[in-house]
Protein backbone atom coordinates (compact mmCIF):
# COMPACT_ATOMS: atom_id res chain seq x y z
CA UNK A 1 0.00 0.00 0.00
CA UNK A 2 2.42 2.40 1.13
CA UNK A 3 4.65 1.59 -2.28
CA UNK A 4 1.75 2.24 -4.44
CA UNK A 5 1.14 5.18 -2.44
CA UNK A 6 4.88 6.74 -2.79
CA UNK A 7 4.01 5.62 -6.51
CA UNK A 8 1.28 7.79 -7.01
CA UNK A 9 2.86 10.73 -5.42
CA UNK A 10 6.06 10.26 -7.60
CA UNK A 11 4.01 10.40 -10.66
CA UNK A 12 2.12 13.39 -9.24
CA UNK A 13 5.27 15.05 -8.79
CA UNK A 14 6.30 14.70 -12.02
CA UNK A 15 3.08 15.40 -13.76
CA UNK A 16 3.40 18.67 -11.71
CA UNK A 17 7.29 19.50 -13.02
CA UNK A 18 6.04 18.58 -16.79
CA UNK A 19 3.12 20.95 -16.36
CA UNK A 20 5.69 23.54 -14.58
CA UNK A 21 7.80 23.32 -17.52
CA UNK A 22 5.32 24.06 -20.01
CA UNK A 23 3.75 27.18 -18.08
CA UNK A 24 7.98 28.19 -18.73
CA UNK A 25 7.65 27.32 -22.31
CA UNK A 26 4.26 29.26 -22.89
CA UNK A 27 5.56 32.61 -24.11
CA UNK A 28 7.86 30.63 -26.47
CA UNK A 29 5.31 28.44 -27.97
CA UNK A 30 2.73 31.38 -28.34
CA UNK A 31 4.00 34.56 -29.52
CA UNK A 32 0.90 36.64 -28.98
CA UNK A 33 1.16 35.79 -24.83
CA UNK A 34 4.80 37.44 -25.27
CA UNK A 35 2.56 40.60 -25.50
CA UNK A 36 1.64 40.51 -21.64
CA UNK A 37 4.39 38.41 -20.63
CA UNK A 38 7.00 40.70 -20.99
CA UNK A 39 5.28 43.78 -18.93
CA UNK A 40 4.16 41.40 -16.24
CA UNK A 41 8.10 39.71 -16.20
CA UNK A 42 9.45 43.75 -16.21
CA UNK A 43 7.18 44.77 -13.61
CA UNK A 44 7.74 42.33 -11.37
CA UNK A 45 11.35 42.87 -11.66
CA UNK A 46 11.54 46.20 -11.49
CA UNK A 47 8.82 46.04 -7.87
CA UNK A 48 11.26 43.94 -6.82
CA UNK A 49 13.72 46.09 -6.89
CA UNK A 50 11.73 49.37 -5.40
CA UNK A 51 11.00 47.61 -2.31
CA UNK A 52 14.49 46.02 -2.00
CA UNK A 53 15.54 49.66 -2.08
CA UNK A 54 13.20 51.31 0.35
CA UNK A 55 12.65 48.65 2.81
CA UNK A 56 10.55 49.98 5.05
CA UNK A 57 7.71 51.01 2.39
CA UNK A 58 4.52 49.09 2.29
CA UNK A 59 1.96 48.36 -0.46
CA UNK A 60 -0.60 51.37 -0.08
CA UNK A 61 -4.59 50.77 -0.38
CA UNK A 62 -4.41 52.48 -3.33
CA UNK A 63 -1.67 50.06 -4.97
CA UNK A 64 -3.25 47.08 -3.99
CA UNK A 65 -7.00 48.18 -5.70
CA UNK A 66 -5.07 49.46 -8.62
CA UNK A 67 -3.55 45.35 -8.85
CA UNK A 68 -7.30 44.41 -8.42
CA UNK A 69 -8.28 45.56 -11.54
CA UNK A 70 -5.43 43.91 -13.56
CA UNK A 71 -7.53 41.05 -13.54
CA UNK A 72 -9.98 43.06 -15.33
CA UNK A 73 -8.02 44.65 -17.99
CA UNK A 74 -6.74 40.99 -18.77
CA UNK A 75 -9.96 39.48 -18.60
CA UNK A 76 -10.95 41.57 -21.49
CA UNK A 77 -8.23 40.53 -23.39
CA UNK A 78 -8.87 37.09 -22.89
CA UNK A 79 -12.42 37.53 -24.78
CA UNK A 80 -10.79 39.39 -27.58
CA UNK A 81 -8.71 36.20 -27.86
CA UNK A 82 -11.28 33.78 -27.84
CA UNK A 83 -13.12 35.93 -30.66
CA UNK A 84 -10.52 36.19 -32.93
CA UNK A 85 -9.65 32.33 -32.14
CA UNK A 86 -11.48 31.46 -35.27
CA UNK A 87 -11.35 33.13 -39.23
CA UNK A 88 -14.38 34.98 -39.51
CA UNK A 89 -14.22 36.79 -35.96
CA UNK A 90 -17.78 35.88 -34.22
CA UNK A 91 -19.00 36.49 -30.77
CA UNK A 92 -19.95 32.75 -31.63
CA UNK A 93 -16.50 32.05 -30.99
CA UNK A 94 -17.20 32.84 -27.42
CA UNK A 95 -19.80 30.42 -26.63
CA UNK A 96 -18.01 27.85 -28.74
CA UNK A 97 -15.25 27.45 -25.64
CA UNK A 98 -17.12 26.91 -22.67
CA UNK A 99 -14.32 25.88 -20.47
CA UNK A 100 -12.13 29.15 -21.42
CA UNK A 101 -15.30 31.22 -21.16
CA UNK A 102 -15.84 30.50 -17.88
CA UNK A 103 -12.23 31.02 -16.62
CA UNK A 104 -12.16 34.56 -17.80
CA UNK A 105 -15.99 35.47 -16.88
CA UNK A 106 -14.43 34.06 -13.38
CA UNK A 107 -11.28 36.27 -13.67
CA UNK A 108 -13.95 39.10 -14.40
CA UNK A 109 -15.80 38.39 -11.27
CA UNK A 110 -12.90 37.87 -9.04
CA UNK A 111 -11.70 40.93 -10.34
CA UNK A 112 -14.98 43.16 -9.07
CA UNK A 113 -14.91 41.13 -6.03
CA UNK A 114 -11.52 41.83 -5.33
CA UNK A 115 -11.73 45.60 -5.79
CA UNK A 116 -15.05 46.04 -3.33
CA UNK A 117 -12.88 44.02 -0.86
CA UNK A 118 -9.78 46.91 -1.15
CA UNK A 119 -12.60 49.87 -1.62
CA UNK A 120 -14.21 49.56 1.47
CA UNK A 121 -11.19 47.81 3.52
CA UNK A 122 -13.04 44.90 3.91
CA UNK A 123 -10.11 42.76 4.93
CA UNK A 124 -7.21 43.12 7.35
CA UNK A 125 -4.79 45.36 6.00
CA UNK A 126 -2.08 42.35 5.99
CA UNK A 127 -3.62 40.36 4.42
CA UNK A 128 -4.99 42.84 1.71
CA UNK A 129 -1.67 43.68 0.87
CA UNK A 130 -0.21 40.36 0.47
CA UNK A 131 -2.86 38.55 -1.36
CA UNK A 132 -2.91 41.74 -3.89
CA UNK A 133 0.85 42.45 -4.14
CA UNK A 134 2.19 42.48 -7.47
CA UNK A 135 3.69 38.76 -7.35
CA UNK A 136 0.94 36.62 -6.77
CA UNK A 137 -1.66 38.94 -8.93
CA UNK A 138 1.07 38.69 -11.78
CA UNK A 139 1.70 34.66 -11.13
CA UNK A 140 -2.07 34.26 -11.25
CA UNK A 141 -2.56 36.22 -14.35
CA UNK A 142 0.53 34.55 -15.85
CA UNK A 143 -1.27 30.85 -15.42
CA UNK A 144 -4.51 31.99 -16.28
CA UNK A 145 -2.75 33.53 -19.98
CA UNK A 146 -1.53 29.99 -20.48
CA UNK A 147 -4.57 28.27 -20.01
CA UNK A 148 -6.31 30.24 -22.52
CA UNK A 149 -3.53 31.18 -24.92
CA UNK A 150 -1.31 27.97 -24.68
CA UNK A 151 -4.57 25.41 -23.86
CA UNK A 152 -2.51 24.23 -20.91
CA UNK A 153 -5.37 22.15 -19.34
CA UNK A 154 -6.68 24.02 -16.49
CA UNK A 155 -6.99 20.83 -13.64
CA UNK A 156 -5.55 20.89 -10.12
CA UNK A 157 -2.18 19.84 -11.82
CA UNK A 158 -1.55 23.58 -13.42
CA UNK A 159 -2.81 24.82 -10.17
CA UNK A 160 0.43 23.20 -8.56
CA UNK A 161 2.61 24.10 -11.16
CA UNK A 162 1.44 27.51 -10.70
CA UNK A 163 2.04 27.48 -7.17
CA UNK A 164 5.70 26.17 -7.47
CA UNK A 165 6.19 28.77 -10.50
CA UNK A 166 5.29 31.53 -7.36
CA UNK A 167 7.62 29.64 -4.61
CA UNK A 168 10.65 29.56 -7.48
CA UNK A 169 9.47 33.26 -8.49
CA UNK A 170 9.65 34.38 -4.58
CA UNK A 171 12.65 32.39 -3.72
CA UNK A 172 14.88 34.65 -6.66
CA UNK A 173 12.64 38.15 -5.51
CA UNK A 174 13.84 37.43 -1.95
CA UNK A 175 17.54 36.78 -2.93
CA UNK A 176 17.83 40.21 -5.00
CA UNK A 177 16.50 41.94 -2.17
CA UNK A 178 18.84 40.68 0.33
CA UNK A 179 21.77 41.12 -1.69
CA UNK A 180 20.09 45.08 -2.12
CA UNK A 181 19.88 45.41 1.42
CA UNK A 182 23.63 44.11 1.99
CA UNK A 183 24.82 46.75 -0.59
CA UNK A 184 22.48 49.87 1.35
CA UNK A 185 23.64 49.12 4.68
CA UNK A 186 27.35 48.56 3.55
CA UNK A 187 26.73 52.27 1.30
CA UNK A 188 25.04 53.65 4.92
CA UNK A 189 27.63 52.36 6.86
CA UNK A 190 30.25 53.95 4.24
CA UNK A 191 28.79 57.36 4.39
CA UNK A 192 28.19 57.45 8.44
CA UNK A 193 31.99 56.83 8.38
CA UNK A 194 32.88 59.30 6.35
CA UNK A 195 30.95 61.24 8.05
CA UNK A 196 32.51 60.38 11.46
CA UNK A 197 35.93 61.03 9.88
CA UNK A 198 35.15 64.45 9.42
CA UNK A 199 34.61 65.24 13.05
CA UNK A 200 30.87 65.33 12.76
CA UNK A 201 29.61 63.53 16.10
CA UNK A 202 26.22 63.00 17.23
CA UNK A 203 24.96 66.63 19.14
CA UNK A 204 23.97 65.36 22.79
CA UNK A 205 21.28 67.52 24.66
CA UNK A 206 22.73 69.19 28.01
CA UNK A 207 19.84 70.01 30.64
CA UNK A 208 19.63 73.62 29.02
CA UNK A 209 18.00 71.76 26.08
CA UNK A 210 16.48 69.37 27.40
CA UNK A 211 14.51 72.09 30.08
CA UNK A 212 13.58 74.05 26.97
CA UNK A 213 11.56 70.43 25.71
CA UNK A 214 9.95 71.09 22.09
CA UNK A 215 10.85 74.70 21.18
CA UNK A 216 14.17 73.47 21.23
CA UNK A 217 17.01 76.02 21.50
CA UNK A 218 18.82 77.76 18.80
CA UNK A 219 22.64 75.56 19.46
CA UNK A 220 19.98 72.38 19.20
CA UNK A 221 18.87 73.76 15.42
CA UNK A 222 22.26 74.85 14.56
CA UNK A 223 24.06 71.53 15.22
CA UNK A 224 21.06 69.76 12.99
CA UNK A 225 21.65 71.87 10.06
CA UNK A 226 25.70 71.57 10.79
CA UNK A 227 24.75 67.36 11.30
CA UNK A 228 22.90 67.67 7.93
CA UNK A 229 25.14 69.82 5.51
CA UNK A 230 28.06 67.54 6.70
CA UNK A 231 26.06 64.45 5.65
CA UNK A 232 25.69 65.97 2.21
CA UNK A 233 28.82 66.63 1.69
CA UNK A 234 30.16 63.39 2.69
CA UNK A 235 27.46 61.70 0.21
CA UNK A 236 29.08 64.21 -2.58
CA UNK A 237 32.99 62.96 -1.09
CA UNK A 238 31.60 59.23 -1.86
CA UNK A 239 30.24 60.14 -5.50
CA UNK A 240 33.00 61.95 -6.57
CA UNK A 241 34.81 58.50 -5.16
Amino acid sequence: MSIESANGAEAIAGMIWNRFMDLLAAPATEPDMLWFAVPLIFATFMMTLYYGRYRKELLGWNTAFENTMIFLFVSFDLFRQMYESVVPHSWVNIYNNPLYFSITLGLAAVSFFSMILVYYHLLPKKIAFMLFAKLPINIALYVTMCIVYVNVAADWITVGAGVLLFILVWIIVKLIQVVQGISARKQEAEEHGDWEEEGNGEYELDDEDIKKGASRSLTVKEAEAKRKTARMNATRKKRKK
